[in-house]
């Protein structure tokens, strides 16, 4: 059986958003640039199971991307400004949930084993959610979040499957 857990550090480490940042899994390390990984549920049961014994299931979980913040304002005087970085900050965030969106355009989903299908993979929002604004870190932080969630269809209790040769064959 493949940890679901796992499979979507796995998956997730190939995002160009993640790969170069530490990573870590349900444990909140405030610092600039660090990405968690945040379970809500795991092998969640959506509905009663299929009539073949298939179950829809679900996995959520929560990403949450720290960034150091600035206090600098984007304009001071007219026709004068400041780069801001928190402007760029929250476009790193943006990236990291196009990506989870482009892997669903692309079906390139996490793998949960050969008695999983995975249905798809939707972000909860299409902009990262700011939950909040540590000012007492030095620089201070932003700390943005991105909701996943992964629907599949969990086939290791089926009666029957179609064999390769196009007809159904009673599980034992």
């Amino acid at each position: 059986m493949v940890d679901k857990n796992q499979a979507i550090i796995d998956y997730l480490i190939q995002c160009p958003n993640i790969v170069n940042s530490p990573l870590y899994f349900n444990l909140i390390n405030a610092k600039n640039d660090n990405v968690q990984i945040i379970t809500r549920a795991n092998d969640t049961t959506m509905d009663k199971p299929f009539i073949d014994g298939s179950i829809p299931k679900q996995y959520t979980f929560t990403i949450i991307v720290f960034k150091s913040i600035s206090e600098n304002p984007i304009v001071t005087e007219v026709g004068t400004g400041y780069t801001n970085e928190n402007i760029d900050d929250l476009a790193d965030a943006q990236a990291l949930l196009d990506w989870v969106v482009t892997q669903q355009e692309l079906r390139n989903f996490p793998d949960f084993g050969e008695d999983c299908y995975v249905d798809d993979i939707q972000t909860t929002t299409n902009v990262p959610r700011l939950e909040g604004i540590n000012d007492e870190l030095t620089p201070p932080l932003a700390m943005y979040s991105i909701g996943v969630i992964v629907n599949y269809i969990d086939t290791s209790k089926m009666i029957w499957k179609e064999n390769d040769h196009g007809s159904n064959t009673i599980q034992p």
